[in-house]
């Protein structure tokens, strides 16, 4: 039989958006690892076919179009996309974003974890190129702090595709740095039957504490 994330007895679902991406495919690699039922939304029928051998029940879908399918059956959401070098970030970092929230507001589920990024709240001190996204990813971020979700936003710094660690340091702010994408999904995974996480922003790179006790200081 087939298990899902277990919370006060119960199983939970996930709906994993924009499941295909570098951090999106390990947050489903890492829930069907441990058995968890895994919805994910892809744009490509070969995403929806890797993500398949993993053993997720995959939608096909666009965020800035039609995506409402992949909730069905959900108990929880990630939040794992990222417009990256396409240019769409105002579409998809930002309006998308605040679509996806205000759809969960409105009829669950209410549980919503967020991959969001390191300096939002501080574009002026990061690198000149990343300044608009940032700012963009500062108002999506409010309206999903706003938003009366369950939310919990992790706020990466540089992501990598070394294997992760399982050591992290976690602050608001924490220091700048880098961290695998693979530690990012493992602290997604965790958050979401932490309870303690929920209403918490924190940022996250390598360190030297593992994720969960690293998580009980946010």
């Amino acid at each position: 039989m087939t298990r899902g994330l277990e919370k006060n007895g119960a199983i939970l679902t996930v709906a994993v958006l924009s499941a295909a991406g570098g951090v999106g495919r390990l947050v489903v690699h890492a829930l069907r690892r441990q058995g968890h039922p895994v919805r994910a939304l892809v744009r490509k029928q070969e995403q929806a076919d890797a993500l398949e051998l993993l053993g997720a029940v995959t939608v096909l879908g666009d965020l800035t179009g039609d995506w409402d399918a992949v909730l069905q059956g959900a108990d929880a959401v990630v939040w794992a996309a990222g417009a990256g070098a396409s240019g769409q970030f105002q579409q998809i970092d930002g309006r998308a974003l605040e679509q996806v929230a205000d759809r969960l507001a409105a009829g669950g589920p209410k549980r919503l974890v967020v991959v969001s990024s390191m300096g939002v709240d501080r574009p002026e001190q990061m690198p000149p190129f990343l300044n608009a996204v940032l700012r963009v990813k500062a108002v999506s971020d409010a309206h999903v702090q706003a938003s009366g979700l369950d939310f919990t936003i992790v706020r990466p710094g540089g992501l990598t595709d070394d294997h992760g660690s399982g050591q992290v340091a976690m602050g608001m702010p924490a220091p700048r740095g880098m961290i695998p994408r693979e530690d990012v999904a493992s602290i997604v995974v965790a958050c979401l039957t932490d309870d303690s996480t929920i209403g918490k922003t924190f940022e996250v790179v390598a360190g030297t504490h593992p994720i969960t006790e690293a998580l009980a200081t946010v």
